[in-house]
């Protein structure tokens, strides 16, 4: 069965909150000792794995960590499994090695399978050394929930509920069944080969002045902490020294968190829905392949393809493809989407354009392109039949469609967005 999952924001007491955080800080120990005595096995030519490192810590974990038994087994069993999957990942070239946790990383703690109300905003079931935790909004999806991982984000906490769901309930019905191309760039987000251009939000470049700000008093209050010490003004702090906090600089250090988690929220907000409406409305999707990674390291433009967000986007234009039935049909990396013309009949290759020319016109059919559309256009045949010959053609059937496995339920009523949730043009 297909899985789906539903990120809700918390509300829980003050004495939930401080068994979050202890049960937080237990996750992070035992993956440090799980992931020391991984390294120190491999060094010795052994062969570890997760079950057995469970195993042994399950042995001694009372002895010498008696303190655990008032934490719920779920925050010091996990990890383990966690720990396997990110060895699994990094030998097969998904992730890097894993490395020891900080405290100053974001926090999460599992939470075994559990029940929730689904009719309002209720509290949802958790272990019972914390009791029921209020939620701010009900589980979207039925079916079975296979388990929890509870996360907090500068003074928020949120809980993402994992569930079983049918294939009814997994697929959703497309509006429309059409063919884009689209085209995705710093100045606009994405550039469809209908000619509409959709932008960003843009949300870390109007909201830097203000992080910027805030991260000064941060630099005011460590200066001050640096002085109590006697440090001079400036000088690096040495490896090992814990600076006093004060209240002040806690609650400066918050408003950088919030400041922060409110960029991610409207960026990851424009994505959900751009890529919903673009699977929503076609049942084919020409897009280009970009390398991220190489991108940001041109400095001059990092911040500005960071803050559009192009990975997340091409990961959930994936899943999403996968609930709407729509085939993304992917160029090869190295195609110069923006330089063929994209008249049909002409196939001119401008090999003369650089990135800051925004039109050009073809000598042979003297029609000026707008450079955007014109990849846009030229992805768009790669959704179709006629695909260009200096293209490579990797369709990713996201539907598995005349495949039994694949095949929808009979009783397949999957919801509609709502035209509010549809992300909106430029302009």
């Amino acid at each position: 069965m297909p899985t789906l999952a539903h990120k809700i924001r918390l509300h829980p007491t003050p004495d939930q909150i401080q068994y979050f955080k202890q049960a937080a800080g237990t996750t992070r120990m035992v993956w440090n000792w799980a992931l020391d005595a991984w390294n120190q096995q491999g060094v010795a030519g052994q062969h570890p794995n997760a079950y057995a490192l469970k195993k042994q810590f399950n042995a001694i974990k009372y002895q010498q960590f008696p303190w655990l038994h008032t934490i719920h087994r779920d925050a010091h069993s996990q990890p383990f499994a966690d720990l396997g999957e990110a060895w699994r990942r990094f030998l097969t070239g998904q992730n890097d090695r894993p490395v020891f946790k900080k405290k100053a990383k974001r926090p999460r703690v599992s939470i075994s399978p559990m029940t929730s109300s689904r009719s309002g905003r209720r509290p949802c079931g958790s272990p019972k050394s914390v009791g029921s935790v209020r939620i701010t909004e009900p589980l979207r999806f039925s079916g079975k929930i296979l388990g929890a991982r509870v996360t907090r984000r500068a003074d928020q906490g949120f809980i993402a509920i994992q569930v079983a769901v049918s294939q009814s309930d997994y697929h959703r019905p497309r509006t429309e069944n059409g063919q884009k191309g689209a085209d995705v760039g710093v100045k606009t987000f994405v550039t469809l080969s209908t000619g509409e251009k959709i932008d960003g939000p843009k949300a870390l470049r109007k909201a830097l002045r203000r992080i910027k700000m805030r991260q000064r008093a941060i630099t005011r209050k460590l200066e001050a902490a640096k002085g109590q010490i006697g440090l001079p003004q400036n000088a690096p702090i040495p490896q090992g020294t814990h600076l006093p906090v004060s209240h002040n600089r806690a609650k400066a250090t918050l408003r950088v968190g919030n400041s922060h988690l409110r960029v991610a929220n409207l960026r990851q907000d424009f994505l959900h829905k751009t890529s919903s409406r673009l699977c929503r409305e076609n049942q084919a999707i020409g897009i280009e392949t970009l390398s991220v990674e190489g991108m940001l390291m041109n400095h001059h433009l990092a911040q500005a393809i960071a803050d559009q967000g192009f990975g997340q986007f091409f990961t959930i234009l994936q899943y999403q493809a996968d609930r709407y039935g729509t085939q993304l049909i992917t160029a090869d990396r190295w195609f110069p989407s923006s330089k063929p013309c994209s008249t049909s009949g002409c196939g001119y290759l401008n090999k003369d354009l650089t990135l800051k020319d925004r039109e050009w016109t073809c000598p042979s059919c003297e029609i000026t392109h707008d450079r955007d559309i014109n990849a846009a256009r030229n992805l768009h045949r790669l959704a179709t039949a006629t695909a260009l010959p200096v293209a490579t053609r990797s369709a990713t059937d996201a539907t598995g469609f005349g495949d039994p496995a694949h095949d929808r339920e009979s009783d397949f009523d999957g919801k509609i967005t709502p035209v509010r949730d549809e992300a909106r043009p430029a302009g």
